[in-house]
């Protein structure tokens, strides 16, 4: 798995954080647990996906890059959220994947 070295984790997800990690690289699929990813194509972002979709990835190398682990898309959302903000105090940009991009480095 391609896990963001920095990775953002919501509340609720903090508590379990290593036992959904565990789950996800093992194939199983943690309920109401979602992934923020970096997206393959351009044009978008981010993308807000459910752990159940890692199972599909058949090469875990060439999966995307894993920025946030959630319970509940209302998580996710708050995790976008703030890295927005985050961005924007930081860079004054909110292009969010050149944001995390760098960071990363």
């Amino acid at each position: 798995m391609n896990w963001y070295p920095g990775l953002y984790v919501g509340k609720n997800a903090e508590k379990k954080k290593e036992t959904l990690i565990r789950k996800i690289e093992s194939g199983k699929t943690p309920v109401n647990t979602y992934l923020l990813t970096l997206p393959s194509g351009e044009n978008n972002q981010l993308e807000i996906i459910p752990a159940w979709n890692m199972k599909f990835w058949y090469n875990k190398k060439s999966c995307p890059m894993i920025v946030g682990l959630g319970c509940g898309r209302s998580e996710m959302i708050d995790l976008v959220r703030q890295i927005l903000q985050e961005s924007l105090d930081r860079t004054g940009s909110a292009d969010l994947r050149k944001y995390l991009e760098d960071r990363k480095s």
